[in-house]
């Protein structure tokens, strides 16, 4: 087996997951997927890039982008600083599993 097939299939789910996850707009009534598309990012980032310190600058830059598209009048991205927190912890774990394992 190709050795990218993995990585690539790794990270196809998390795009369909999150495609699916938007289209339907459960990121709004069930918050609790925003957990699973978090961890699926942390895998498809430890399948690609290997170097810890980028991947955490990644995880948490993209809370804090998060943070900086949050508007007056748009829900999306409007969180709690705990839900931050578990997003971040979460995509870490999807991280340090995904590193070993892809």
């Amino acid at each position: 087996m190709d050795p990218l097939f993995p990585k690539f299939f790794v990270l196809a789910i998390f795009l369909l997951a999150h495609g699916i996850a938007a289209w339907r707009k459960w990121y709004y009534s069930k918050p609790s997927v925003d957990t699973i598309t978090h961890f699926l990012g942390g895998l498809a980032v430890g399948a690609f890039i290997k170097d810890w310190s980028v991947a955490i600058a990644l995880i948490l830059g993209w809370e804090f982008l998060e943070m900086l598209l949050v508007s007056k009048n748009w829900k999306a991205f409007r969180e709690k600083p705990l839900n931050k927190v578990r997003d971040v912890l979460m995509g870490l774990l999807g991280y340090f599993i995904g590193v070993d394992m892809l």
